[in-house]
């Protein structure tokens, strides 16, 4: 239960943060994708007499659109950009505002007909989403060389040009900057929400863990009532002799089932093997010699099956006065507790179970029981 538990909440706690972050993400994605083609597919249709040769113009914008398809595609599938979807797609982007610069007329971005400037800075954030602002940094200073390039290539500009080049950088770039900011506040915040979601995750699991504990000892307590309740008691006020044998094999019957209740509560990958051997101990202590043999791959039983499955095998111990063999053999179908023993006084088989079938065999000193649970087949 507690396993279980721990998996749901560190799941509902990714899932809180993973929402918030491919939100912000998509938003991007989008704001990309409308200024692309709501701002800069436009200013390419106006501008394209301008362009030599027009078809690398367009190879440009079409290579953004691309790297745009295949973010979306990434954040659909995988709800991020992977490391190499990123560095390709970055060298992609570059590749297409270097062609773009080419192609454009000469002069600088602070022509309209230079769509590809303030775009490509909106791919750095798209790409770098989750890479701290020093690397979105670095590639707008590298678009910005490129687009500096051009510029000079195509005649030096005048210190007014320059003033205006520096105005467009900060106003654009800065931005653009401020906005990857904002997405690592996003991601801290997201931190945030993940953690108090664990938190309230974790004090629902102490708060069922606490209640199953509750109920378990509770249910552990009545099981012990109607039996070792009254045995004891009997043993106290002295209307029981401790040297009758049938009230020795009860005394060792409840010793053993509370042995087996508290080998319950153990965290072990067969719990089945393991309350049986917690049984098994009790007998060995009273000076049994038992062989235990188990077969077949751990099943994972309810409480109640094991509890039917082993008391049979309990009172059989009990019963036993030398030596005694236990059997479990485990199929997919079903599984076989036996267990075989030198006993001559037959134990009573009337144990309620509702789970297992519970047969027995008394023969020449020997007593002979088997319980057996079968896997329930869906019905069609």
């Amino acid at each position: 239960m507690t396993e279980t538990a721990e998996r749901h909440r560190d799941g509902s706690a990714v899932r809180v943060e993973d929402r918030l972050l491919r939100g912000a993400h998509a938003a991007v994605l989008a704001v990309t994708a409308a200024v692309q083609f709501g701002l800069c597919l436009p200013t390419l249709i106006e501008h394209s007499r301008r362009y030599d040769p027009l078809w690398l113009e367009i190879a440009g914008f079409v290579l953004l659109g691309g790297v745009a398809a295949g973010a979306a595609v990434c954040l659909a599938r995988h709800g991020r950009i992977p490391p190499p979807a990123r560095r390709i797609g970055a060298g992609l982007v570059l590749l297409a505002a270097s062609a773009a610069a080419v192609a454009a007329p000469p002069g600088n971005y602070l022509d309209r007909a230079h769509w590809y400037f303030g775009l490509v800075g909106w791919y750095g954030v798209l790409l770098l989403f989750d890479r701290r602002p020093a690397r979105l940094a670095l590639f707008l200073g590298a678009n910005l060389v490129v687009a500096l390039a051009k510029a000079v290539l195509s005649g030096p500009p005048d210190p007014l040009a320059w003033a205006a080049m520096a105005v467009s950088v900060v106003s654009v770039y800065g931005f653009q900057l401020a906005l990857s900011l904002v997405i690592q506040e996003v991601r801290r915040v997201a931190a945030r929400a993940r953690e108090t979601a664990e938190e309230e995750e974790r004090l629902r699991t102490a708060e069922a863990v606490a209640e199953h504990l509750h109920r378990d000892h509770r249910q552990r307590y009545v099981a012990l009532l109607g039996t070792a309740v009254p045995l004891l008691a009997g043993l106290g006020y002295g209307s029981l002799d401790p040297s009758d044998p049938d009230v020795r094999r009860r005394c060792a019957r409840e010793a053993a089932r509370m042995r087996r209740l508290f080998a319950e509560s153990d965290d072990v990958s067969d719990r089945l093997a393991h309350e049986l051997r917690a049984v098994i101990e009790v007998a060995e202590r009273s000076g049994i010699t038992v062989q235990f043999a188990a077969r077949g791959e751990p099943r994972d039983l309810p409480k109640d099956v094991r509890r039917e499955l082993i008391d049979p095998m309990a009172a059989v111990l009990a019963a036993a006065v030398s030596n005694a063999r236990v059997t479990v053999v485990r199929t997919p179908s079903r599984v076989r507790v036996s267990a075989l023993g030198d006993g001559t006084g037959a134990p009573r088989l009337e144990f309620g179970s509702r789970h297992v079938e519970v047969n027995g065999v008394v023969a020449e000193n020997r007593l002979w029981v088997e319980a057996v649970w079968r896997q329930e087949t869906p019905s069609r």
